[in-house]
């Protein structure tokens, strides 16, 4: 069976030319751009007597042809007419445009690492009237699917295409959910030169990648304010299907400059005594199995210890009563006094108030009455909501984890980061909420953190590599100390 495999690749190779047909988001590929192709993904179908590879290698094999002075039949560029426009009306900054160029360098192929707020959609925008062929834009949510589709219509001047939210219209330019693009790329996936991806590192890892295999597009440009870290498995998954990172540039490179001014302060509060005993109590069964399990199984990963103690009818209590400690120690009653603190300090400030729970967030509606905005208010709520947060009638608004990316939300100035779960990825991106510069304008960001608790650990594990330099802390000398603050 292998040498007639064997034999039918050679034979594929010689006298046939090369050829392309895009099919359910693969490629069929003959003669010798096909026969060379030594990928991962890249399969021996019997039944067509050809290569079949996932339509992200199109450029690859387009390349392949082009180096070999061969006609590719069937080449997919010739459906992509490139019309290049002029981007100059768009005014990017210079390191706006020096990420352009970097990309443009790197073949059309990577990734931009910039800061929420330092303008990716310009940059992308540029980049969509650069290459002139069509495009098609992937977005987390609908709300910010409805976003790209303003701004690019705003700026290209022509209809453009949504696939999302009960609409499937397809367009020189589209704009589709990653969810929708799942779907339907396998069909359409042909039809697009230019891929972009916002915030791309959603992509790093699941099922979901699928939707950048079946896009044919050799141009691809992804857009993150936190790129995975160079050398994991997700930066080289994302390398492959969009490319590399070609520009990085930290907050605290623009901070001052092209962004906000920026400060952090730290502010540490303590559990009362019936929160810290009910703390310990409930965080005591897990530590002393996740204690036993490591002790059992050196070198072993703490997902594979959540598994094997979640297994057990005693370990499935001990993650119950893990997660319920975990909510002790993110909105006790300390922090929720300093929230009314912060807020009442800075009523006539845009603030926004970020916590890890949605019942947190509520709990802080309720209590200040600020508006809340959750996954569970509708996008015309939510419009409202912002609405008057730009223009002033509501000064502050609490949120769990929907502001974090995606949704464009009006200038603040103070942030109040009451808790968070996800680590520096998180943290960067609420930052970025009040980073839009503005004349005299300096942003200030409260991280309330409990001491002796998973709150603080969880504190610590933000990389502050990621922060502006320096770094300001308050109540180090073991007080929280609102009158202070």
């Amino acid at each position: 069976m292998g040498r007639r495999m064997a034999d039918a690749q050679a034979a594929a190779g010689t006298g046939e030319g090369s050829s392309v047909v895009f099919t359910g988001g693969t490629l069929l590929v003959g003669g010798s751009a096909g026969s060379s192709l030594r990928r991962a993904g890249v399969v021996w179908d019997d039944r067509a007597g050809k290569q079949r590879a996932p339509a992200y290698l199109f450029g690859e094999i387009a390349a392949r042809a082009d180096a070999a002075g061969e006609r590719l039949t069937g080449d997919l560029r010739e459906l992509w007419p490139p019309a290049p426009r002029s981007w100059d009306r768009l005014a990017l900054r210079s390191y706006q445009e020096a990420a352009l160029s970097a990309w443009m360098v790197a073949g059309r192929r990577g990734i931009l690492a910039l800061p929420t707020g330092a303008g990716k959609t310009r940059v992308a925008l540029a980049a969509i009237l650069a290459c002139g062929v069509p495009a098609v834009v992937l977005c987390p949510t609908r709300a910010l699917m409805g976003a790209w589709a303003s701004q690019l219509g705003a700026t290209l001047g022509e209809r453009i295409g949504i696939v999302g939210d009960g609409e499937r219209t397809i367009e020189r330019v589209t704009v589709m959910t990653f969810e929708s693009a799942y779907r339907r790329l396998d069909g359409v996936g042909d039809r697009f030169g230019l891929l972009v991806v916002d915030e791309v590192h959603h992509f790093a890892s699941g099922a979901r990648a699928e939707a950048l295999e079946a896009c044919a597009a050799p141009a691809r440009l992804g857009l993150s304010a936190t790129a995975p870290p160079a050398g994991t498995e997700g930066a080289l998954r994302l390398a492959e299907l969009v490319g590399p990172v070609v520009t990085e540039i930290k907050v605290a490179e623009l901070a001052g400059t092209h962004l906000a001014e920026l400060s952090i302060v730290q502010l540490p509060v303590e559990l009362a005594a019936d929160e810290r005993e009910r703390y310990e109590r409930l965080v005591a069964p897990f530590a002393s199995l996740r204690r036993l399990f490591f002790r059992q199984h050196r070198g072993a990963g703490y997902e594979e210890m959540v598994r094997v103690v979640g297994s057990t009818a005693e370990g499935r209590a001990a993650l119950r009563d893990h997660a319920a400690a975990v909510q002790v120690a993110c909105f006790p009653r300390a922090k929720q006094a300093l929230v009314s603190t912060l807020l009442a300090r800075h009523r006539a400030d845009r603030t926004i108030v970020f916590t890890a729970r949605v019942e947190d967030a509520y709990r802080v509606s309720e209590r200040d009455l600020v508006p809340v905005i959750t996954g569970e208010v509708g996008a015309q709520e939510r419009d409202r909501i912002l609405a008057k947060f730009r223009d002033g009638r509501v000064r502050a608004i609490a949120s769990a984890r929907v502001l974090n990316e995606g949704i464009d939300v009006p200038d603040a100035r103070i942030a109040i980061v009451v808790s968070g779960s996800l680590g520096a990825r998180e943290h960067v991106q609420r930052i970025g909420r009040v980073l839009r510069p503005a004349p005299g304008k300096r942003a200030l960001v409260y991280e309330l953190v409990t001491r002796g608790t998973l709150d603080e650990r969880l504190a610590r594990s933000r990389s502050l590599d990621a922060r502006p330099s320096p770094l300001e802390r308050a109540g180090d000398d073991g007080g929280a100390d609102v009158a202070a603050v």
